[in-house]
């Protein structure tokens, strides 16, 4: 659950859950060069902060998945808190517009 203000400065509470996105390393690393994770992580905020607005804070984490004997299975995770339906449906379009598409 994630307190948010409503317009006359009361806190409500609303359920947005955590969420996460996979993106397979290999194909960070296609896309943006060998080990270049900051590029990539950048592009994923920038396209949050497009579809959610610059004056929208969310609360976003990193992290490596990469316990999997097979270097393939490796994946960078990419995770918001505080999206709303809507918000993520327009992220995912505007990952996939700039050529960035989470595992599905």
């Amino acid at each position: 659950m994630m307190a948010c203000p409503d317009p006359a400065g009361r806190r409500q509470e609303r359920e947005f859950p955590l969420r996460t996105y996979r993106f397979s390393l290999r194909l960070v690393e296609e896309r943006y060069g060998r080990g270049n994770f900051d590029d990539a992580g950048d592009a994923m905020v920038a396209a949050l902060r497009d579809v959610a607005g610059r004056d929208k804070r969310h609360v976003v984490g990193f992290e490596f998945h990469i316990g999997h004997a097979n270097p393939w299975f490796h994946a960078l995770v990419f995770s918001v808190a505080g999206l709303s339906e809507q918000l993520h449906r327009r992220f995912l379009d505007r990952l996939a517009a700039i050529g960035l598409p989470p595992d599905a």
